[in-house]
């Protein structure tokens, strides 16, 4: 696998030194000098050489935000032997991730979080692996790896080493003002630039995902304009009927190979454990068999393998637009969205418009609150169409004494050291950063289906483009990803108009049903309960009424307790029937 790191790293052998940075002799890096600054290049990278020398110069000047300017995905690190200063950056997704941790030598970072916490002697930061199963999301805490010790670098900041000492700079594109319909012409080129540069790297074939959603049918219309094209979906009776449909009519429309799995009941999550193991906690550990059955047919077809992953995320806001209009001034506009909300759901706006305001008192406000219904046992959120700051529900009610307590004070610090954010940039950055990380951590599963995965919506220019336009603006009452329409009107209109995607969710009920005493055993040999953080009853309580289809269970923090738990102990945990591992 790739990685890079500097610093006072001790490279393990086998490791390769250009220049100030060491790699995996496997790792294909590029080189660029000016007097006395170097830059190093790692991953895909678009800009030519010429390009690359621009920004090694802009970054050494200062300009630390021009990093991550060039199209693609891929680390950078610019060195001016003058200044004594080295600048290192990741993508602005997080897929090419990026951590640094304090030795007794220096500073050390790393692009690879597991090889450097074992090179240290560091174990998993179970504190933060609660927190975000209890709460969530672990963007509360945006420096916190996985592994205590470690320290992450999030999405859209880069790291600096000068003087012996490492700090971080913020290099985000920000808002700046442009309208959806302003903004569209430079999303579609964007879009189109990233997708059709992974198809005409891969040669003359590239697989692809095809699910019949928006996101991964418009990257298969881009690629099928430069190259072959074989498509894979999932099918079978447990699929979605629609999403079967419109995959077969776009894969038809642009004459791609395509093959539908059959799916079944062998197919459920937690059928069987993959065999390898994942960067960290991640959904694929669940879905694992889901993906045995449909991507045999895209094993070594082609270097990378296209997907729709984080179209979500960039073409679209979450609700989280409209407190931030009201943050931002704009009330009118804000009531507005709130109002079309309530007719479409047949309730008062009142009580929406208020939480909306409540929500719109800020992040510090919401997590002091969260903090105190933590440590003392209770319920609380500020929903609002299903976004808040920080939702404190039922999965918090797994928490001990003890649970509570160390979650509620981490609460409380994250509140009064990050400070006050726009909600809609704070939720565009957590869930692009979520959804660039879970790629990255899901590469040895993907691996293991012979593919390795890449998105084009989670490029840099592609990322850039999208989030210049607000928060306020890709977010439309009664429109689902007004964006993309705008962007390409080339696509057909019964693709771009499609209002609606299937899930996966009756997948998950038939895995819990199935394995249901396994997970259970799962739930205590978690390293979580044997911490003291988890209590083991409230979930095998919450398991079991879930399997009885009781109430509404919090489906997605059970999904993760249970991957989580399996991450700590993937040796030692037991294996349900029919696993490889």
């Amino acid at each position: 696998m790739d990685w890079l790191a500097g610093g006072a790293f001790q490279a393990p052998a086998g490791a390769v030194r250009t220049g100030r940075v060491w790699h995996d002799a496997n790792t294909a890096v590029r080189v660029v000098r000016t007097g006395a600054v170097h830059a190093v290049a790692a991953g895909v990278c678009r800009g030519d050489d010429a390009a690359l020398l621009r920004v090694a110069e802009l970054v050494a000047a200062g300009r630390t935000e021009a990093v991550t300017t060039l199209g693609g995905s891929y680390w950078m690190v610019v060195h001016d032997a003058d200044r004594r200063r080295t600048v290192v950056a990741g993508d602005l997704a997080e897929v090419r991730g990026l951590v640094t941790a304090d030795t007794a030598q220096g500073p050390v970072w790393a692009t690879d979080a597991a090889m450097l916490a074992r090179q240290l002697g560091r174990g998993p930061d179970l504190e933060l692996l609660t927190a975000q199963i209890a709460v969530g999301s672990a963007e509360h805490w945006p420096t916190r790896s996985v592994w205590a010790g470690i320290t992450r670098v999030p999405g859209g900041h880069a790291v600096v080493l000068e003087d012996g000492c490492v700090r971080t700079v913020d290099v985000r594109p920000r808002p700046d003002g442009r309208t959806l319909h302003e903004g569209a012409e430079e999303v579609g080129a964007a879009l189109w630039t990233a997708a059709q540069g992974y198809a005409r790297e891969a040669g003359p074939r590239v697989s692809a995902d095809l699910s019949g959603g928006l996101d991964s049918s418009t990257v298969l219309v881009a690629a099928a304009g430069v190259t072959d094209v074989l498509a894979v979906t999932y099918g079978g009776p447990l699929a979605d009927e629609e999403d079967t449909r419109m995959a077969r009519q776009v894969a038809a429309y642009v004459g791609a190979e395509h093959h539908i799995s059959r799916g079944g009941p062998a197919t459920a999550h937690f059928s069987y454990w993959p065999a390898a193991q994942p960067l960290a906690p991640v959904l694929p550990v669940s879905s694992y068999p889901l993906d045995a059955d449909y991507l045999p047919p895209a094993r070594g077809v082609s270097a990378v393998h296209l997907t729709g992953h984080g179209g979500d995320v960039v073409l679209e806001s979450s609700t989280a637009a409209w407190p931030a209009l009201l943050q931002a001034g704009h009330k009118r506009r804000a009531r507005a969205a709130v109002t079309a909300l309530a007719r479409r759901v047949n309730t008062a706006p009142g009580p929406l418009w208020q939480a909306v305001k409540e929500t719109a008192r800020g992040r510090p406000y919401a997590l002091t609150r969260a903090a105190e219904a933590v440590a003392e046992g209770r319920r609380f959120s500020d929903r609002l169409g299903g976004w808040t700051w920080c939702p404190i529900g039922a999965a918090a009610q797994w928490l001990t004494p003890h649970g509570r307590q160390t979650i509620s004070a981490m609460l409380d610090h994250s509140a009064r050291t990050v400070g006050d954010v726009d909600a809609g940039e704070w939720d565009d950055w957590s869930a692009l950063r979520y959804n660039g990380s879970a790629l990255r951590d899901s590469a040895p599963l993907h691996a293991e289906h012979g593919t390795r995965q890449v998105s084009p919506f989670l490029d840099n220019e592609v990322v850039t483009a999208c989030l210049r336009i607000g928060a306020g603006e890709r977010r439309l009452p009664g429109l689902y990803k007004p964006l993309l329409p705008l962007a390409r009107p080339d696509l057909p209109s019964w693709l771009a108009g499609r209002q609606s995607k299937g899930h996966f969710t009756p997948l998950l009920y038939a895995g819990l049903r199935a394995r249901r005493a396994e997970l259970h055993q799962m739930i205590d040999v978690s390293e979580l309960v044997g911490a003291g953080l988890i209590d083991a009853a409230a979930v095998h309580t919450a398991l079991d009424e879930a399997v009885a289809g009781v109430g509404r269970p919090p489906l997605a923090a059970l999904e993760a307790l249970l991957i989580t738990s399996w991450w700590l102990s993937p040796v030692d945990s037991p294996a349900p029937a029919g696993s490889t591992r």
